[in-house]
């Protein structure tokens, strides 16, 4: 634990404590270079693909290429994290994702890419991927004692947040200003830079990993990362959070086909205006998501959580429905910019029941497994949201949404226990 946030010294740690406790920070800084350059990198790549080969099906698979190859091997990369620590995997991920998108520059500088080429490069990519993803959140809670969890996750994902919204923003600026090899170039330089800077983290307060039991050492990875699959499956509370959290992602992913529709259909002007105002509420969505993971941290705290979950769960059903749906696009702004909000509290109540309540030397294998399972519903909302509002109105797809999230919501209170 930081000699500077002893729980027993401070019952109530602030953000600021937080931001200037040891290696906060760096892991701050590195967190938000790795996922400012991932935020970009989709968009980048889509653009890329049809600037260079004049093909949308190209650009397709190359998003394919860019995720699913990552969300396969993901219990494996949990095992990887326990296994040799998670700072370890994190600055080896980094460094590879900073050669693998470098390379697909310096191929197409070579008039050397072709598809086959940038589909390999980016499902090298993809493998490393889950190693971030899972080894950020496996290092906050090592660095930060127990009562200061929810601040180091609302101080995590609020920057998330707003990446989140900035990235295909700088992503697009950049594209347009300089190029597609030099915004591949800088997507790689962020990368490396988000790499260098675990190297200022100061050694001695942290350890690579969990305690280990007698032979774990010498366990083959696949059977490393099935005990982690079936440590989820055992855990109520895991299994509780998986289960209600895959419904709010079904929710959000319906919502992403949802608001496009409803702005074309309630927006009387021009098609470009109406891309605009698209981009317009995602923005102030992020924007409230990263608002409400830092006011979530201020409130939620020790066995609290899964109230504080419910209650934003049900309220962001009700800015789904009937708020988002009355027609109008000041009002879907309204009710977007309140799904936001409760969903930064949504996250980080989830997040703070993940870590309490998983056992230290499992961390790196539930943070990972536990991700890709609760993701799961987000492909599945995009499907049954474009499904939708090609068969029914956008008030009815919308009203959709609301019911799966508050079904989101009873399986949050039903099935994740008070207690571990």
């Amino acid at each position: 634990m930081p000699q500077d946030l002893q729980d027993s010294e401070t019952p109530v740690i602030t953000y600021r404590q937080v931001l200037t406790s040891r290696n906060v920070p760096q892991l701050l800084l590195a967190a938000s270079l790795s996922r400012l350059a991932h935020g970009m990198l989709l968009f980048v790549i889509v653009l890329y693909a049809i600037a260079e080969f004049d093909s949308a099906s190209v650009a397709g698979m190359s998003g394919f290429f860019l995720t699913l190859p990552g969300f396969l091997v993901s219990p494996i990369a949990g095992a990887v994290l326990d296994r040799f620590g998670a700072l370890r995997a994190v600055a080896l991920d980094t460094a590879a994702s900073a050669v693998f998108i470098g390379g697909i520059a310096v191929f197409s500088l070579a008039e050397k890419l072709t598809p086959v080429v940038l589909y390999v490069l980016l499902t090298l990519f993809s493998l490393t991927s889950p190693l971030t993803d899972g080894g950020i959140r496996t290092l906050f809670p090592r660095f930060v004692p127990d009562a200061a969890y929810d601040r180091a996750n609302a101080l995590d994902l609020s920057t998330y947040s707003v990446i989140e919204v900035g990235g295909p923003l700088v992503a697009g600026t950049l594209f347009a200003g300089v190029g597609a090899n030099p915004t591949l170039l800088t997507v790689a330089a962020m990368y490396a830079l988000a790499g260098l800077s675990l190297a200022l983290l100061r050694g001695g307060s942290v350890p690579a990993r969990g305690p280990a039991q007698p032979g774990e050492q010498r366990q083959h990875l696949l059977r490393s990362a099935w005990e982690g699959i079936r440590y989820l499956l055992r855990n109520a509370t895991l299994r509780g959070l998986a289960a209600s959290y895959s419904l709010f992602q079904v929710s959000y992913g319906m919502l992403v086909l949802i608001v496009p529709v409803a702005i074309a259909k309630w927006v009387t002007d021009d098609g470009s205006s109406s891309g605009r105002y698209v981009g317009l509420m995602w923005a102030i969505a992020g924007l409230c998501g990263g608002l409400g993971a830092l006011v979530a941290g201020k409130l939620v705290r020790s066995g609290v959580e899964r109230r504080y979950m419910v209650g934003a769960t049900v309220l962001a059903a009700v800015a789904i429905f009937p708020v988002s749906a009355l027609g109008s696009v000041v009002a879907l702004g309204a009710g977007l910019a309140a799904f936001g909000l409760m969903e930064g509290t949504v996250n980080v109540s989830l997040l703070s029941l993940r870590q309490r309540r998983t056992a230290p030397g499992w961390l790196g294998r539930i943070m990972t497994v536990s991700i890709s399972v609760n993701l799961i519903g987000f492909p599945i909302g995009t499907a049954a949201g474009g499904f939708l509002v090609g068969a029914t109105t956008p008030e009815r797809a919308l009203a959709t949404a609301a019911a799966l999230t508050l079904a989101s919501a009873v399986c949050a209170r039903l099935l994740v226990p008070r207690e571990a």
